[in-house]
Order: structure tokens, then sequence, then C-alpha cells
């Protein structure tokens, strides 16, 4: 329970990926937890097998795209907390977006579920500027650039390999 409470003080921005112990076996745990979540959102849109592998590519361009940011600003020992972070407070703020998803995909023409998938992104955009910012030891505005890149790539690649959803 206290690890969910740490995850969620991460996307409230109360705390950050330093406050993450540095264990392979949390490092798991929230990995599992991002593919089963990313399933859950997925498999609106497709089969299970399709949204299982989405899933998977997803979380290896999020873990590409930390291993990246770390070494480029020499901070590679922050990997495991960082990553960590990232998995795990994507499948916190994820879930209510499943939850969500399915809403308005029984009723597409309330908008106030197209908002509330906007505002989840927007927020899911902001938790990993913030995770970024602390791992790098830069200002905010590093961290929101990053994250916004690797939305934008992300979406790309998952475009080219899986067509437009």
């Amino acid at each position: 329970m206290d690890l969910l409470v740490l995850f969620v003080d991460i996307c409230l921005f109360k705390r950050g990926p330093q406050d993450v112990p540095a264990s392979r076996l949390l490092f798991g745990m929230a990995l599992v937890a991002y593919l089963v979540v990313g399933e859950i959102l997925l498999i609106v849109q497709s089969d299970w097998f399709e949204a299982a592998l989405q899933a998977a590519v997803e979380a290896m361009l999020l873990l590409g795209l930390c291993w990246l940011a770390l070494s480029l600003f020499g901070r590679q020992a922050r990997y495991l907390q960082t990553a960590t972070a990232l998995l795990a407070t994507d499948a916190v703020i994820s879930t209510p977006g499943a939850l969500v998803l399915q809403w308005w995909t029984a009723r597409p023409d309330v908008r106030l579920f197209q908002m509330a998938l906007f505002m989840l992104m927007i927020w899911h955009i902001m938790v990993v500027a913030h995770i970024l910012r602390h791992a790098l030891s830069r200002a905010l505005h590093y961290g929101l650039a990053l994250a916004v890149l690797y939305i934008v790539i992300s979406y790309q690649i998952m475009s080219a390999l899986f067509g437009a959803s």
C-alpha cells in the first residue's frame, strides 16, 4: 500500500523518482502493471493479441526514451528508479483512463468523456515531465519538452506499426 501511495504522490507532484526504491522486483511489478493496464486500454480497439503487442511496444518505447534521456544527460545510474516511476505512474493514471474509455465507447456522443480523456492525457504528460525533470536534474521545461517529444515520436511509431487509431 505504501508503494501505491508513493506513485500517487508522484502523480500529484509531491514526490519524485528519487523517492522510488531502486529495486528490480519493483521495476518488474511496475512493468507488469503497465502492461496489464495497457492491454485493458488497447483491447477496446483491437483483439487481445494485438493489444498485448501494442502494450509491449509502447513499454519498449517508454523504457528506450528513459534510457536515452538519462544517457544524454549522464544520469544512467538513475535508470531503475526513473523507469519504475514512469511505468507505475502511467499505470496509475491509465487505470481511470481505461474506465473513461470504456464509457466513451459505449456513449461516443457524450463530450464529457472526451474532455476527461484529454485532461488525463495532459496530466500524464505533466507527470512524465515532472519525473524527467527530477531524474535529469533540469528545469521543468526540459522534462516537458522531452515528454511531448516522446508522445509525438511514440505516436508516429505506433501509427506506422499498427495503423492510426
